[in-house]
């Protein structure tokens, strides 16, 4: 299991580190032709599409994973793709439409600008080519094939780094470059469905079988709505600056973000190799699996310290990297990076109560740190700005990893009957499988 968690964990950063070269390149080159205030805007196009990846997601690839087998994978991959393209399309044109109605005060420049929203409108078309590379990585994370993937996102990067290069040339300005991201988006499904045909023998078309769709939207409803209120308290904060501060100071903290964010995939290479063998793992000898997973909150910490040496010595170079400006990121990216250890754990937690099917406790836990998050934002941003903002999100993920230590603790010691497991008697095997992992479903033995 070590072994093949690394593999893929290292196949991922390799490609991280691929896809971070360029994307460093790209912001570099972004920021520095449109100054603060143009990446603040280019900044608040990006997180307002991003909102819509996360419903487009809904937590389906983990449903799906748990659920699909050798025999069913590939006609349960192509309902997934088919129901998540169904929601893609809507959701782009709900992104679009909503885009447009958003606030501006043209007196005060806070908001969203005439240009932000039609920037909205062309970035929309990525929720749709999100939607298919995601159902991709199902099959690849079920397969522990992340290798795949990292070459269909490598190659999407050296894509938007060719663009970026040409449109800078040209001179072009936020929309030329958010178009690129929609170049990257296509090219990134393209490669990635390649591997899946190379991989399979198949070819992948969109499908929607109701009683498939029925059995991952079933379970994976409560993942989803999760995701979402882990979104609402990770990005929400963009919003708020934007109504209460200019573009400029949106634009320091967007680029103090954009480097702990490209930090976090870390964690989430790490819980997205963990998560098949442990759920495999915790029907077979739950012992293990208790054992596992605090091997990995131990390594996962001790790698997180390390990455939070890392990037406080970045920091200090943003000045240098950006002439000059983008000076109060340096200490909003300095803070930000004291939470790592935070998310890498938290990453880790949040799957083990899928495995336990109890999924509808991460809206519970995520609620309360999105409500806290939201408030503590609206009384605080107005008056401190983006630093507000930076402090907040770090002790609103110490407050949702409390939350779930907690509850990983309590169902920990409460073995559930598993899916799969040697010792769950074929009659309650079957009762599982009808229910598609209904959370409503009482997953105790007896007391």
């Amino acid at each position: 299991m070590v072994k093949k968690v690394f593999y893929n964990v290292a196949s991922q950063v390799f490609g991280k580190g691929l896809t971070a070269s360029a994307t460093f390149i790209v912001t570099i080159l972004i920021s520095r032709a449109l100054g603060e205030t143009g990446y603040g805007d280019f900044t608040k196009i990006a997180v307002f599409v991003g909102y819509f990846y996360t419903l487009a997601d809904f937590g389906l690839n983990s449903i799906y994973i748990k659920i699909a087998d050798d025999k069913n994978q590939i006609s349960l991959l192509k309902t997934l793709l088919g129901t998540r393209l169904l929601m893609a399309v809507s959701l782009a044109t709900i992104a679009s439409a909503i885009g447009f109605l958003v606030p501006y005060n043209p007196a005060t420049a806070t908001g969203f600008s005439p240009l932000v929203k039609i920037g909205i409108a062309i970035a929309s078309l990525t929720i749709i080519t999100q939607a298919a590379y995601t159902t991709s990585n199902a099959l690849f994370q079920k397969k522990l094939r992340y290798d795949l993937s990292t070459i269909a996102v490598a190659t999407g990067a050296i894509a938007v780094l060719i663009g970026t290069l040409l449109v800078t040339v040209m001179g072009g300005g936020v929309l030329a470059y958010t178009a690129i991201y929609v170049i990257q988006g296509i090219v990134n499904v393209i490669v990635a469905y390649f591997f899946i045909r190379k991989l399979t023998g198949l070819k992948v078309v969109p499908k929607f079988l109701k009683e498939d769709a029925k059995k991952i939207i079933s379970g994976a409803w409560p993942v989803g709505i999760a995701l979402i209120l882990n979104l609402i308290y990770f990005r929400i904060d963009v919003f708020i600056l934007s109504n209460f501060r200019s573009s400029a100071e949106v634009g320091v903290y967007g680029l103090a973000y954009q480097f702990f964010e490209a930090a976090l995939t870390v964690p989430i290479f790490f819980a997205n190799s963990i998560y098949p063998p442990l759920s495999q793992l915790a029907s077979k000898n739950y012992g293990e699996f208790k054992s596992k997973v605090n091997f990995w909150l131990l390594t996962l910490t001790g790698i997180s310290i390390l990455l939070v040496i890392f990037l406080e010595v970045i920091a200090n170079f943003i000045p240098f990297i950006y002439q000059g400006r983008f000076m109060g990121s340096v200490l909003s990216l300095k803070i930000l990076a004291l939470g790592m250890p935070f998310f890498f754990a938290s990453a880790l937690l949040w799957h083990t109560l899928i495995i336990f099917g109890r999924q509808k406790f991460l809206i519970l836990i995520y609620g309360i740190g999105a409500a806290f998050n939201l408030i503590a934002n609206l009384i605080f941003i107005p008056q401190y700005g983006y630093m507000a903002a930076t402090v907040i999100t770090v002790i609103s993920e110490a407050l949702v990893l409390a939350l779930l230590a907690v509850a990983y603790r309590y169902f920990s010691n409460k073995k559930p009957v598993i899916l799969g497991s040697e010792t769950t008697p074929e009659s309650t095997r079957k009762q599982i499988l009808d229910k598609s992992f209904d959370p409503e479903l009482k997953t105790e033995g007896p007391e």
